[in-house]
């Protein structure tokens, strides 16, 4: 029983950590020098959920529908070289830990952009945008219930 318990305890733990990857890290960086720093509330974001729609000219594309998902949203970017190595490291620990998919990659000369999502059947529960130039690293993450579909639509408008 008392194995049952630990490993029980252990599951939680897990869940709540990986709930908090976001948050988390932007604690970690904010505020520090050469952090630009911002953070969207779950409360702003239930009073942009009254936005009319923003459509994508020429695509049937609604992106207040998937900005009407989302509950938070955290964004770095980090200009000091050896902060912006710390940053990228613990993205990739998190990634290597199995929970994030790999979205999109794009390497171009110097700068590499990883795209990764968490999702719940056809609900993705988080996405994060990982952008290292090397000396500098931006992070975006934001945590909603958004529909695969809606994202696709939104992929497929941006390739085209």
């Amino acid at each position: 029983m008392k194995r049952f318990i630990i490993i029980i305890s252990v599951l939680l733990c897990a869940v709540a950590v990986s709930a908090q990857d976001g948050k988390e890290i932007y604690n970690r960086y904010a505020g520090k020098e050469g952090v630009s720093a911002v953070y969207i509330s779950p409360a702003m974001f239930s009073l942009i959920k009254s936005i009319p729609d923003i459509r994508i000219e020429s695509e049937d594309v609604n992106l207040g529908e998937i900005i009407r998902t989302f509950e938070g949203m955290y964004i770095l970017d980090v200009e000091d070289k050896e902060l912006a190595a710390g940053l990228s490291e613990d993205i990739r620990r998190r990634v290597s830990q199995g929970k994030y998919e790999l979205l999109m990659e794009v390497v171009d000369g110097q700068e590499k952009v990883h795209i990764y999502i968490v999702r719940k059947g056809e609900t993705v529960t988080d996405f994060m945008m990982l952008s290292d130039e090397g000396a500098s690293v931006s992070v975006i993450s934001i945590t909603g219930n958004m529909p695969m579909a809606e994202l696709q639509k939104i992929m497929a408008a941006a390739a085209s």
